[in-house]
Order: structure tokens, then C-alpha cells, then sequence
């Protein structure tokens, strides 16, 4: 997306054949509907009529959308020091706008610079922002043409690197504070999922919903969002967790007084007594327990929220048991998917989709969010890895079976958490270790036969290792020409 002049959009659109108003429109990268071309219309001639300078309506950013998330700002212009946000409406809309403006200062804080959001309604030909006390105020456009004139302008080649998508998503586990002081936002697709599920549960009777998606679509942001939204109310409500209790869940627990349990103490609660029950990560529960959980909630008539990601299994009976297919046959569940990834950055998931299937073939990535390292053992490994882990990268073991040992305790980091620590966790900077193991069976990646078969599957493990990242993924290869191969090959982008 390019730079626009506004008053040279508005004569293109004036005076341009369609097809070529078109083709202008493409070159910056922007489409505009009429009524917003009238309303920018209308807003320069109020620009103008406090100063003839032009240089006011030149460098903005008309719809930018944030990757990922779809959050579009109307009109954008950035300066070295400032930013300002201007939100066109054709009618003055209240609430929406005063909302509206408050989530453009949310994301907008992140490119720390100081920041001047404002509403125009054209049909009032009147400016809008929020003062410091977080009132609705109208403003002269004297203060507007001021702040814009003073603005120092900077060359942005590529807007896009200024707004991180994974900025915009809080995890309840590793951001706990935050979540619970609504420092954050729904994507427009969340918001709907939320509203329909809450209307769904307020309903008397029997309610089983499923929320479903893959890592970085914000599955468990929105399931305890809904939990909280609930809380509200003062429900009583009930979250079991299928694995370890992480320290967010324990912080949620006590310190805000959430009743938070791990599958394992199931037996210790009655289903009964509570308004609304959610299972996360529910792809990891054994049949029985999923059976309990059904036949009581049917039975009381309760409120059920199931969570899942159906690749997150770490053993195979897990993918076997197929949970989603059971929840379909055994209940009336309402399923909701999520499908667009926010968390992980889009060439991280490329990559992990190329290095787990040797047919994927993808297009050029930035390089600048993985990094690469070989080692010819895992002595030399272990210290690099603890090296990265006292630079602040997150270590992540691979879960040791109880009964042998397996190659990857070799590479393995004291004190350090396991994969099945980490289950819907998410990190700035992951490490993730592939030994000699590991190679491609057929075009998918797999393990070596071990001596005795682990009881967690490697290849499940590395894949909620890397799925567990948010900006950087620092892959460490032992011993492994063939995955240092295919590694080189995706990141230099020359397909084997």
C-alpha cells in the first residue's frame, strides 16, 4: 500500500473513466466506495477553509487493514513522532463511534508514538475525539490543521512493518494481568462467535458448544473471554483444563478466584452446581471422562463449552480417539471453527507447514523471524541451547516417557518446561531441537523407529513446540543433512 494525496483521489475520482479510476486506485493499493470519496470530499474542503496549504491532505494511508486481524483504519498518516487516525462516518453513531476510537488508540499504542484519533461525520461536518477523562468531545478543525501542519513526515516503504498482528492478541495464560483488564480485542469473527455462544447458553435447557481451532487463531483467548464475560454475571462456572495447570491457570485460580481444575480431578467436583461447564484442549481427554462429562451435563441440564485443536495431540491414541467426531455423535453440539491465524506470523506458519510436508512449496519468506543453527551432536547443542535460553529464548523439552530413554533427553534442559507444560501457551521466541530422528516418511515428517516406542510421539511433540511461538522460531538441527536440507531449501526458497 502506498501513500495517497487525498484532494488527487478525489479529482481522479471526478474525473477518471471508471476503468481508470480503477487502475489508479490499484497503484496505491486502496479501494473506496463513493460515499467515502464524498466524505473525504467534504473533509478537505474543511481543511482548506482554515488554510489553503495543501500539504495537509497529502501522505495518508486510506484503509489499511492490520495482517491478520482485520482491523482498518480509515485514513492513517504517520509521522516520525505522531500518528493520526482519522475514522469517516456519514452519520454521527454514538456508542460505535466512541467505542471505535478507543480500540484505534489500543492498537494503534503500539507503534509508540503519540497518538490523535478522531471521528468525521460528514453529515454534521463535525470532528470528533476522546479527552483525557475518556470523554466523547467535539473538535475544531483548527486543532487538527495544527497537528497535521506540524507533523514531521517519515518515508514508510512498507506500512506493514509497523503493526505486528501477535500484539493484538493477549493469552489469559502468559499475559494474565492484562487479560483480565480487557487489554485487548476480538477480531470481528471472535465477536460474532462470542455473541452467538451467549445466546446459546442463555437459554434454558441442555447447551453444548465447540469452539475449534488451529494454533494462533485464538481459540483459548476467545473460550476464556466468554468464561469471563460469564463471571460478570455472576455465574458459577467450572473450567477443566486436559493437562497440567500452567501458572496462568493457577493465577486465575487464586488470585481471581476462578474455579479452574485439571481433568485428573474431575471426580472431585459436581457438575450440578454450575451454570457453565468448559473442557480446553479436550482433544487430550480419555473417552470415559468425555462420557462423565456428557451424561452429566444432559443430565442436569447444563451449559457445556468444548475447546479444541485437533493437531495439538502429543500421543497417538489421542488422534485416534478423534474427540470432535464423539462430540458430534454423542451430543447436540453447536461448532464454531476459527480459522484465520493471528498469533503465529504468516512466515512462521508457512514454514512450519513446509517443514512438516516436503511437498509444500511456499513463496519467498522473511528470514528475519526464524533462525537456523546445525550441530554435529548433541553435546555442542545443549550449550547453544542454553545460551538462547539465558538470551531470553523460551526452551521447550521434549515430555521424557516414564519407562525409557529416549535420544531427546540427551539435548534436554533442566528446570526447563515440557511440551505438555506448555499446552496453549504462547512465547516471543521458541526454540525448537531436530536430532537425527527425525526425516520424512513418504512426504511427511516423522520419527525413526526407536528401540522402545516412545510414549509421547515426537513428531506431535515438535509440533507443539513450534506451534507454541508468537514472533521468532529458532530451529536447532543435530546431526540431520536431510533436514537441513529441506530447512535451507524452504528459507531459501529453492524447492527440492
Amino acid at each position: 500500500m502506498k501513500e495517497v494525496n487525498l484532494l488527487s483521489l478525489v479529482q481522479a475520482h471526478n474525473k477518471l473513466e471508471d476503468s481508470l479510476y480503477c487502475e489508479y486506485c490499484k497503484y496505491f493499493g486502496v479501494s473506496t466506495k463513493a460515499n467515502e470519496i464524498d466524505d473525504i470530499r467534504k473533509y478537505i474542503n474543511k481543511l482548506i477553509n482554515v488554510s489553503p496549504d495543501i500539504n495537509v491532505l497529502d501522505n495518508y494511508f486510506i484503509g489499511y487493514t492490520i495482517p491478520q486481524i482485520s482491523k482498518e483504519f480509515d485514513l492513517l498518516r504517520i509521522g516520525s513522532e505522531d500518528i493520526v487516525n482519522i475514522e469517516l462516518k456519514s452519520e454521527n453513531t454514538g456508542a460505535k463511534m466512541y467505542k471505535q476510537l478507543l480500540r484505534n488508540q489500543y492498537y494503534l499504542s503500539f507503534l509508540d508514538k503519540k497518538i490523535y484519533n478522531f471521528t468525521y461525520v460528514s453529515s454534521e461536518n463535525q470532528l470528533y475525539s476522546i479527552n483525557d477523562n475518556q470523554e466523547l468531545i467535539k473538535v475544531d478543525f483548527k486543532s487538527l490543521f495544527k497537528i497535521l501542519a506540524n507533523q514531521t513526515r517519515i518515508e514508510i516503504s512498507d506500512i506493514d512493518r509497523l503493526f505486528n498482528p501477535s500484539n493484538y492478541l493477549v493469552s489469559p495464560f502468559n499475559s494474565t494481568d492484562e487479560f483480565i483488564k480487557e487489554k485487548y480485542f476480538l477480531t470481528a469473527h471472535q465477536e460474532e462467535i462470542k455473541s452467538k455462544s451467549l445466546k446459546f447458553i442463555d437459554k434454558k435447557g441442555e447447551c453444548f458448544l465447540s469452539i475449534c481451532g488451529k494454533a494462533g487463531t485464538g481459540k483459548t483467548l476467545l473460550t476464556f473471554d466468554i468464561v469471563k464475560e460469564l463471571y460478570k454475571s455472576e455465574h458459577k462456572i467450572l473450567v477443566i483444563h486436559c493437562g497440567f495447570l500452567n501458572d496462568g491457570h493457577i493465577k486465575l485460580r487464586d488470585e481471581y478466584g476462578w474455579d479452574i481444575i485439571s481433568i485428573r480431578n474431575l471426580g472431585s467436583r459436581n457438575l450440578s452446581s454450575y451454570y457453565l461447564v468448559v473442557v480446553d484442549e479436550i482433544q487430550r481427554i480419555y473417552p470415559n471422562q468425555l462420557d462423565s462429562i456428557i451424561s452429566q451435563i444432559k443430565s442436569f441440564k447444563r451449559n457445556c463449552i468444548f475447546s479444541y485443536d485437533k493437531q495439538q495431540c502429543l500421543r497417538n491414541w489421542e488422534e485416534n480417539n478423534n474427540i470432535a467426531q464423539v462430540i458430534s455423535e454423542k451430543t447436540n453440539s453447536t461448532l464454531f471453527e476459527l480459522t484465520e491465524k493471528i498469533r503465529t506470523n504468516k512466515e512462521i506458519a508457512s514454514f512450519i507447514i513446509a517443514l512438516f510436508n516436503n511437498t509444500k512449496i511456499i513463496e519467498k519468506i522473511n528470514r528475519d523471524n526464524i533462525e537456523l543453527h546445525y550441530f554435529k551432536n548433541y553435546k555442542g547443542a545443549k550449550k547453544y541451547i542454553e545460551l538462547l535460553g539465558e538470551q531470553g529464548w523460551k526452551i521447550i523439552n521434549y515430555t521424557p516417557s516414564n519407562k525409557h530413554t529416549h535420544p531427546y533427553v540427551n539435548y534436554a534442559i533442566s528446570m526447563e518446561d515440557n511440551t505438555h507444560k506448555v499446552i496453549g501457551q504462547e512465547f516471543d521466541k521458541v526454540i525448537a531441537v531436530i536430532d537425527e530422528n527425525f526425516y520424512y516418511n513418504g512426504n511427511k515428517l516423522d520419527t525413526r523407529n526407536y528401540e522402545h516406542t516412545p510414549y509421547y510421539n515426537p513428531t506431535k511433540m515438535l509440533f507443539q513446540i513450534v506451534t507454541r511461538t508468537r514472533k521468532k522460531l529458532s530451529i536447532i538441527v543435530i546431526n540431520n543433512d536431510e533436514l537441513m536440507t529441506r530447512c535451507l531449501s524452504i528459507l531459501n526458497s529453492t524447492p527440492i
